[in-house]
């Protein structure tokens, strides 16, 4: 499967936080454009945190320079903004790899096994709502066949 976003959102206002989910497998260039983006909305939009979306990452693409991306995050990174790195197990090591990077560099940086210490990471509300579920539900799930 290849990479794709499946969100770049603000899910917040005030404080304003920039929500970014990725599905299929990872590479380094997509991760680069990722931080950059990353960058440009702290400049720009002002954003005071990010939440990275990494539940429905199908893996990270071996074949690439993830130990170069880990030396470059630090160039992309803001020092001092909070910064959740959300992953299932198949994707922890990863994630966590990221989020201690990403503190080395001077980001308040936490790696989360779940949508509410996320949320924590960055000082949203535990009552936000999570936007994944309606990025990956089907629709029309109310389409009923009938097979002989």
């Amino acid at each position: 499967m290849t990479r794709v976003n499946l969100a770049s959102q603000l899910i917040s206002q005030r404080p304003r936080i920039w929500y970014l989910a990725v599905g299929g497998i990872e590479t380094v260039h997509g991760a680069m454009g990722n931080l950059q983006e990353l960058q440009k909305r702290v400049e720009k939009e002002h954003i005071r945190g990010a939440l990275f979306d990494f539940r429905k990452l199908d893996g990270y693409d071996p074949q690439q320079d993830w130990e170069g991306f880990l030396r470059g995050l630090k160039a992309y990174t803001p020092h001092g903004l909070p910064l959740a790195w959300i992953a299932h197990s198949h994707g922890a090591n990863a994630a966590q790899q990221l989020a201690q990077a990403a503190q080395k560099a001077g980001a308040l940086s936490q790696f989360c096994l779940n949508w509410q210490a996320a949320l924590m990471t960055v000082g949203l509300p535990k009552n936000t709502p999570d936007p994944l579920p309606d990025l990956t539900s089907p629709q029309g799930d109310d389409d009923v066949f009938l097979l002989d």
